[in-house]
């Protein structure tokens, strides 16, 4: 188990103004939703160091206590706000049925996904948090990475796998083969968002962007013998 975290400097000015949902909602979901929520506030609102545990559980409305007896550290919580948003807006999702005659246009669906998660604003404020404070915090980039990036490689391997089984990609490693597709995907309009270098990009521009990651991923591992 990670060791807890002291607090450091706020970082409240590199991360964009989220509002977090409201906590009489999420109390339907009991004290562990209700600290997640506060959390999630805290987190993206002042990075990590300087948020407390204290702060989260007066937000939250319960004791220390009680937070710690659902997570066990700042770590964790901060690893499982990670995790929250990318069920939110990428695990969960089911591709749509693969079809051998246009691999491509379902490896669009899910390019497009990956996406929208990577660029929603919760991950890119996360991102942020972990590009500014993982050199004072070194253990928090694995728990990041876990929570993350690695969940949603698992998805796309998985969904790589189901295209090997129907014989529409041929692929050896379907695990380097999910960070290709993955890095296809990201392109550059991720990190220009990181570095508030665009605007957020349009639709039409997200589309174009996963369709084409999508047919170069496809060109490159489609089975032989399929169009």
């Amino acid at each position: 188990m990670l060791a807890k975290m002291e607090a450091g400097a706020p970082l409240c000015q590199a991360m964009p103004a989220i509002s977090p949902m409201r906590l009489e909602e999420a109390s339907r979901g009991g004290k562990a939703e209700s600290i997640l929520v506060a959390a999630q506030h805290h987190f993206l609102e002042h990075g990590f160091g300087a948020v407390s545990m204290d702060a989260i559980a007066r937000e939250a409305g319960v004791s220390k206590a009680t937070v710690y007896a659902h997570f066990a550290s700042k770590e964790e919580l901060f690893g499982a706000i990670v995790a929250r948003v990318s069920e939110r807006h990428f695990h969960g999702f089911s591709p749509p049925e693969l079809d051998p005659r246009d691999i491509a246009a379902s490896l669009a669906v899910l390019a497009r996904r990956f996406l929208d998660l990577l660029l929603s604003p919760e991950a890119i404020a996360l991102n942020r948090i972990i590009i500014a404070e993982v050199a004072r915090f070194p253990g928090l980039g694995e728990v990041f990475w876990q929570a993350g990036p690695e969940r949603s490689r698992l998805q796309i391997e998985a969904f790589l796998r189901r295209a090997v089984e129907a014989g529409s990609l041929s692929i050896a490693d379907t695990r380097q083969a999910a960070e290709q597709f993955a890095a296809l995907a990201r392109g550059e309009i991720h990190l220009r968002q990181l570095l508030r270098l665009d605007a957020a990009a349009g639709e039409a521009a997200l589309a174009q962007a996963a369709r084409l990651a999508a047919e170069t991923f496809a060109n490159a591992f489609r089975s032989p013998g399929r169009a």
